[in-house]
């Protein structure tokens, strides 16, 4: 079974960058804290779920990265691509050409166009 992450906002895209990292390193590792036939397992599942392989043999993080703005996502594109062991697809990304300055309501009334109606959704008016 695989698994997509979902990375919401800077924090989100940080620490999922992070996530990702580990596991690849995890999965690279020799030295577990389990038998060597628990340690190999853990590895492949980590690859199979957390992972897909370009044809290269690239592992690509199934991910969607999602910001306001493109700067966060930019860069844990770039820290990913510059490790060499791992990388975000390139068609995973989702932001606005600019985001709202850390104001909220800024961000609500200038892209609320954009976005479908949620004045009618319970708890969201």
């Amino acid at each position: 079974m695989s698994i997509v992450t979902v990375q919401l906002g800077q924090c989100g895209n940080q620490i999922g960058f992070e996530v990702f990292d580990a596991l690849l390193s995890d999965s690279h590792s020799s030295q577990g804290l389990c038998s060597m036939r628990e340690n190999e397992a853990y590895q492949a599942s980590c690859k199979e779920r957390f992972f897909s392989e370009e044809e290269n043999g690239v592992p690509i993080a199934r991910a969607v990265l999602v910001d306001m703005e493109p700067k966060v996502i930019n860069q844990m594109l770039s820290k990913a691509a510059q490790s060499g062991q791992w990388k975000y697809g390139q068609h995973a990304c989702f932001c606005q050409k600019q985001g709202s300055g850390n104001n909220w309501a800024y961000g609500r009334d200038k892209d609320s166009a954009c976005y479908p109606d949620w004045s009618g959704t319970p708890g969201l008016q």
